[in-house]
């Protein structure tokens, strides 16, 4: 584990409150901390895939040249979104660090 969960797990263990709502911040910080950003990924490349098929019917003179120029732009908005998920994932994370660290303070 990370150390970041480490803190998590020990704020979490120092609420106030019933195992549901412990368990349940638990799962909330693991999910968090193992997130891929595949789902994310998956969004980008699905909006990729039609703005490119229609940059290729739509292009006024049609080119071979631009055939792989839209798969690497298909390629880097998969890329993209997988980094912006995983990003996400991390920042939400350290919003419930933070979150519970007020939460628990003294």
């Amino acid at each position: 584990m990370s150390r970041a969960l480490n803190d998590i797990d020990a704020a979490i263990a120092r609420l106030p409150g019933g195992d549901s709502e412990k368990s349940r911040l638990r799962e909330r910080a693991r999910r968090y901390h193992r997130a891929c950003g595949c789902a994310l990924g998956g969004a980008f490349l699905s909006a990729a895939l039609p703005v490119s098929a229609a940059c290729l019917l739509l292009a006024e003179p049609f080119r071979w040249s631009l055939i792989p120029i839209c798969l690497a732009g298909i390629f880097g908005a998969g890329v993209l979104g997988k980094a912006v998920g995983v990003g996400w994932a991390k920042a939400r994370l350290a919003w419930l660090r933070r979150s519970l660290a007020r939460r628990t303070a003294i």
